[in-house]
């Protein structure tokens, strides 16, 4: 699941784009308990890290650093800092009720 594929794409001049000013995220909620996670030195600056130890794929960095209102890893991610982490059962309904593009 990649983060474009939440995107909606319209055509502009012919070309098709991604629609940057909507996403189907903000509609994203949870149903079952969040787990958190206490960021060590070997995360700084390293969201797949995390996600890998986490979800056991680096596939979903990126939804931890949106759900943890996250912009820049590189100044934001800090030793120490506690993580919520969304429940994978969450992201896979998510992903499954608004049908996202397959990438």
């Amino acid at each position: 699941m990649k983060r474009t594929n939440f995107y909606n794409i319209v055509t502009v001049n012919e070309i098709n784009e991604l629609d940057f000013l909507w996403n189907s995220l903000s509609d994203f909620t949870l149903e079952y308990a969040v787990e958190y996670y206490r960021v060590v030195v070997q995360d700084s600056m390293r969201p797949d890290l995390i996600s890998y130890r986490c979800y056991g794929t680096v596939e979903f960095w990126w939804l931890i650093l949106v759900w943890n209102k996250i912009e820049n890893p590189f100044t934001d991610l800090i030793e120490g800092m506690i993580l919520q982490i969304p429940n994978k059962l969450d992201i896979y309904n998510f992903q499954r009720q608004y049908r996202m593009r397959r990438g």
